[in-house]
C-alpha cells in the first residue's frame, strides 16, 4: 500500500476510485464504503484511494466538540485498510487552521485538483468542511461541475440500530466487547509497554503482566476482568485481563491494567504486547479476603479456558 502524507508526492490521474473520511475503527459501515471503493477500482480499472485525517478532527477541535477516545491509531487503521485492499492513502494533518478549509475548497484543492477521481463513495451521513456544512448536495453538484461520480452507501443498521464509531466506543467503554467486536469485525485491541508491578499476583499464584498502554487516548473497556488474547514476539497467548483499582489486594486508590497468562513464564519488562478483547468475564469487585478472590479468580480461569476451547485453536480476527 502506497502511504502519503503530502499531496505533492501523489501522480494527478482522474482513473480514480476515492472515498474521505476519519474512519476510526474502521468498523463494519466503513467497510462497505471500502468494499465499494475497490469493486469500483476492480470493474473499470482505476486505482483505489482513501483520504484520513490524522490526529482525530476531535482531538483537535477539543474546544468546540466532546473530548473524544479513539478506537484505532492510526498505524492500527493503516494495517486494516491495507488488509481491505486499498492500494493508496492520503494523510492529511489535521489541525485548527485546516478545520476552517471550506467544503468547496477541500475538494477542489485536495482531490478534483490534486489527486483526481472518477467515482467519490461516501457515507450516509457524510459531513466536511469547515462547521461541517458540506453534504451529500455538495458533493453532487461539484460531481456535476467536475465530471465524477459520486456514489452513496446507505445506512446500516444491526439489531436496527446504525453502526457508527460513538456506538462502538460506549459499547466499549461498558465493557460490552462482544458486541462491540461483532461491529468492527475483529477483536479489538491495544499495544502497551510491560512495566513494573508490585508482584502481589504471584503472591496468590496469579502473576501478571503490568501493562501501560503506548497510546492513552485509546478507547478502555470499563474495570473489570476479560478473557483476551496476547501477541508477544509472533507469538499467541491465551490470558485475563484485569482493569481496575484492586480493592481487595491495596488501598484501591491506583488503577491498574495486567495481565495474567496462562502456560507463560517469561521476563519481559519493557517489551511491547499486543491485547486483543474476547470478551468480559465478570466485575470488578472487592472481595472479604485473599482465599475468597483467589476462590473467584480459579472460576474465572475455568470460564476462560472454556470460551477458548470453544474458540478453538485458529486465532482469528486479531488485526
Amino acid at each position: 500500500m502506497n502511504i502519503y502524507t503530502n499531496l505533492q508526492d501523489i501522480e494527478y490521474n482522474i482513473k480514480t476510485a476515492l472515498t474521505v473520511g476519519t474512519f476510526d475503527g474502521v468498523h463494519l459501515a466503513h467497510r462497505e464504503i471500502m468494499n465499494k471503493v475497490t469493486e469500483l477500482a476492480e470493474n473499470n480499472e482505476l486505482r483505489s484511494f482513501v483520504v484520513t485525517f490524522d490526529p482525530h478532527p476531535q482531538e483537535v477541535l477539543k474546544n468546540k466538540t466532546p473530548e473524544i477516545k479513539i478506537l484505532t491509531s492510526l498505524e492500527e487503521k493503516l494495517h486494516i485498510l491495507e488488509n481491505i485492499g486499498i492500494e493508496n492513502v492520503l494523510i492529511i494533518n489535521f489541525t485548527e487552521k485546516f478545520s476552517r478549509t471550506s467544503p468547496v475548497e477541500f475538494y477542489e484543492k485536495y482531490i478534483i485538483g490534486g489527486i483526481g477521481l472518477s467515482y467519490l463513495v461516501t457515507g450516509y451521513d457524510h459531513t466536511f468542511g469547515s462547521n461541517r456544512v458540506g453534504n451529500l448536495s455538495t458533493l453532487t453538484e461539484l460531481g456535476k461541475r467536475y465530471n465524477f461520480n459520486v456514489i452513496q452507501i446507505s445506512e446500516i443498521d444491526v439489531d436496527g440500530i446504525p453502526v457508527s464509531s460513538t456506538r462502538i466506543r460506549n459499547l466499549i467503554s461498558s465493557g460490552n466487547i462482544t458486541d462491540a467486536n461483532r461491529l468492527l469485525c475483529y477483536d479489538y485491541s491495544f499495544s502497551a509497554v510491560v512495566i513494573e508491578g508490585d508482584k502481589v499476583g504471584r503472591t496468590i499464584g496469579y502473576p501478571t503482566v503490568n501493562l501501560k498502554p503506548i497510546k492513552p487516548n485509546k478507547v478502555m473497556p470499563d474495570e473489570g476482568i476479560y478473557c483476551v488474547r496476547v501477541r508477544y514476539n509472533d507469538r499467541i497467548y491465551n490470558g485475563m485481563l484485569y482493569h481496575g483499582k484492586r480493592p481487595t489486594l491495596s488501598a484501591g486508590d491506583r488503577k491498574a491494567i495486567e495481565v495474567h497468562l496462562f502456560d507463560f513464564s517469561e521476563n519481559i519488562y519493557g517489551e511491547t504486547i499486543k491485547v486483543s478483547f474476547l470478551c468480559k468475564l465478570r466485575d470488578d469487585r472487592k472481595f472479604n479476603s485473599t482465599e475468597e478472590l483467589i476462590n473467584q479468580i480459579d472460576r474465572d480461569k475455568e470460564n476462560a479456558l472454556k470460551i477458548f476451547r470453544n474458540t478453538g485453536a485458529v486465532i482469528n480476527n486479531i488485526q
